[in-house]
């Protein structure tokens, strides 16, 4: 399933329901930066074909989710709603996209506060 918004930042966002990648959603960015999100994963990758490279030369940034900071997929994928920086996910977890840091947290009203982190991919 693909979801469509208007976004600075996300262009795409689709979810793979099938084969190798199943269970995940890429959100691919303008500059070409895909974030992968899966229930205990959230990793960032320089480009959509460097996400099956068996070396991981694409690799930017990956962080593992465990205990409350996994997230829960939904029939159609992680994600709920996205615009500009903001990533709204089915559990009412957020992401939040800066230019140095895409950090998960734990509800939308805590992103906007920058309180109760659960996960953080450094870019800088």
């Amino acid at each position: 399933m693909v979801l469509e918004g208007s976004s600075d930042i996300i262009v795409r966002c689709e979810y793979i329901d099938e084969g190798t990648h199943e269970g995940t959603q890429w959100l691919t960015f303008r500059n070409g930066f895909v974030l992968v999100l899966a229930s205990d994963v959230m990793a960032l990758y320089k480009s959509v074909g460097s996400i099956s490279d068996p070396l991981g030369n694409g690799l930017k940034a990956m962080v593992e989710l465990t205990g409350p900071a996994q997230l829960v997929r939904a029939s159609s994928g992680f994600v709920s709603s996205f615009t500009a920086g903001f990533v709204g996910l089915m559990d009412d977890k957020a992401i939040l996209i800066t230019p140095n840091d895409i950090q998960l947290f734990t509800n939308r009203q805590d992103a906007l506060y920058n309180r109760q982190e659960l996960a953080r991919l450094e870019l800088a």
